[in-house]
C-alpha cells in the first residue's frame, strides 16, 4: 500500500488497521491471548511490541520539536540491529500480565493517535523535516509505527493461531 499521501488517510488507516486488530484480540480467549505463536511470540507479546513502538514514535517526535536527533530506532540500536531491539522489549514486557499490557497499548495507541492529530499536516510530509527522518517524513514513520504495524501484527497473530 504504501504511505497514505494525507493526514485523513493516515489516521484512517491506523485506526482502521488498530481497530480491526482489537476487534480480533476482543474475540479471542485468554487462552489464545497467550499461546506462544510467531517466533514464540504470543498475541500478548505482539501488543506490548506495539505499545512499545508507538511509545519510541512519541520520544522521537518530541526530541526533534525540541531540535533534537535522538537516536532511532532507539539508544544503543540501529535499524540493523532491530531484530535485537525487538528482542530486548519482548523481554521487557514478557512477564507483564494480560491485562496490564492490553491497558497499556490502549493507552499508547490513544496518546499516537492525539499526537498524530496534533501536527500540522504538512509537517508530516516534509522530507527531512526532522533529522532523525533523515530523508524520509514523519508520515513515513507514523505508518509504519501506526497502521502497517497493526496490519503485521494481526497477520503474525493470525499465524501462530493457525499453527496451534
Amino acid at each position: 500500500m504504501g504511505t497514505p499521501p494525507t493526514k485523513a488517510l493516515l489516521l484512517i488507516d491506523a485506526e482502521k488497521e488498530r481497530d480491526a486488530l482489537s476487534a480480533m484480540l476482543g474475540g479471542m480467549s485468554r487462552e489464545q491471548l497467550l499461546w506462544p505463536g510467531a517466533y514464540g511470540w504470543s498475541a500478548k507479546d505482539h501488543v506490548a511490541h506495539l505499545a512499545e513502538w508507538e511509545r519510541l514514535f512519541g520520544y522521537w517526535y518530541d526530541a526533534g520539536v525540541r531540535g533534537e536527533n535522538p537516536p532511532v530506532p532507539a539508544p544503543g540500536f540501529t535499524w540493523a540491529t532491530v531484530h535485537e531491539l525487538n528482542a530486548a522489549i519482548y523481554d521487557r514486557h514478557r512477564d507483564e500480565q494480560l491485562e496490564h499490557v492490553l491497558a497499556d497499548w490502549r493507552e499508547s495507541s490513544r496518546r499516537f493517535t492525539a499526537l498524530i492529530n496534533h501536527v500540522p499536516e504538512p509537517e508530516l510530509f516534509i522530507p527531512g523535516r526532522y533529522a532523525w527522518t533523515g530523508r524520509g517524513t514523519l508520515a513515513s514513520f507514523v505508518y509504519e509505527c501506526g497502521g502497517n504495524h497493526y496490519r503485521w501484527a494481526a497477520t503474525e497473530i493470525k499465524r501462530g493461531l493457525k499453527r496451534r
